[in-house]
């Protein structure tokens, strides 16, 4: 409602982030787990506890800095497997990348692989929990579900298509936990030692630890990191730790043959919440 023209019935998101535009296009390629559905109009906006929003916010999105939208989450099927082709058509038309979610199972196959900056990026997108919904037995591929050996064997395919760096965006955790819970520990110490080279959580909707994990093989030492929750990017939810998040940087650097990430860097933003207008705004600022 507070990206509403109530004079032509618009959207436009583009001042919700218009704070933080700047160190999104700074960035060589940003990526955003999409909690909500662009699943059109004709279904409905809404809100908790199943989500559907004007499909203008794809084109914010881009307009502001994206690159890549995660899509699966726990309210992937919040609008059925229609909703999930109907979004994926709107980023689509937004000329964004996406991952997670699928219109088939030939699509799900396909590995994610990014160029950025002439460093190749493997993307791979997993949810631990659909809500209690379920896709049809016959698209099985619609959503990601968590599971190691399936993000490991992506993990490899995303190598075979030329990866020299795989990163997991992993929607996992339990809701506001301050604290990995000792799945999201067990289930990144093995990705991590079996092709995971950097692990971006969500789900917990509060900031959790960020780690620098060492990997010892063959006389050879890899950095590795895990950001188990990034907290809420925006939100109305105003209570402490859930009203601000992180924005978290992924360093990349090559040298001679390899590839290397050399650390994890991140900006802290706040969900500010005015009604100076005389109605309820929103905006994410860099803290």
């Amino acid at each position: 409602n507070s990206a509403r023209n109530a004079k032509d019935g618009t959207y436009d998101f583009r001042p919700v982030f218009a704070p933080v535009a700047p160190y999104l296009k700074g960035a060589d390629y940003a990526v955003a787990n999409l909690e909500t559905r662009l699943a059109g109009a004709d279904k409905g906006y809404s809100g908790y506890p199943r989500f559907n929003s004007p499909e203008q916010l794809g084109y914010s999105l881009r307009a502001v800095g994206f690159d890549l939208i995660a899509t699966a989450n726990n309210h992937s099927l919040d609008m059925g497997y229609e909703g999930i082709v109907t979004t994926l058509d709107n980023l689509d038309r937004a000329a964004l990348d996406h991952v997670g979610t699928y219109r088939s199972s030939a699509e799900q196959a396909q590995p994610f692989v990014a160029n950025i900056e002439g460093i190749n990026v493997g993307f791979v997108n997993y949810t631990a929990t659909l809500n209690g919904l379920v896709a049809p037995k016959d698209k099985q591929y619609a959503v990601n579900r968590l599971d190691v050996e399936a993000v490991v064997q992506e993990a490899a395919r995303c190598r075979l298509w030329g990866a020299e760096v795989v990163i997991a965006l992993l929607h996992f955790g339990n809701e506001y936990e301050r604290e990995p819970s000792t799945a999201q520990r067990e289930i990144s110490q093995e990705l991590l030692a079996r092709g995971v080279d950097v692990i971006i959580g969500s789900q917990p909707h509060v900031v959790q630890p960020i780690e620098h994990v060492l990997q010892y093989s063959e006389r050879k030492v890899t950095d590795k990191y895990v950001v188990y929750s990034l907290g809420n990017f925006v939100s109305a939810q105003r209570w402490r730790y859930s009203d601000s998040g992180l924005v978290a940087y992924v360093h990349m650097e090559r040298r001679g043959l390899r590839t290397y990430v050399t650390g994890v860097s991140y900006m802290p933003v706040y969900v500010q919440r005015s009604t100076i207008t005389g109605r309820t705004t929103y905006r994410v600022v860099p803290v």
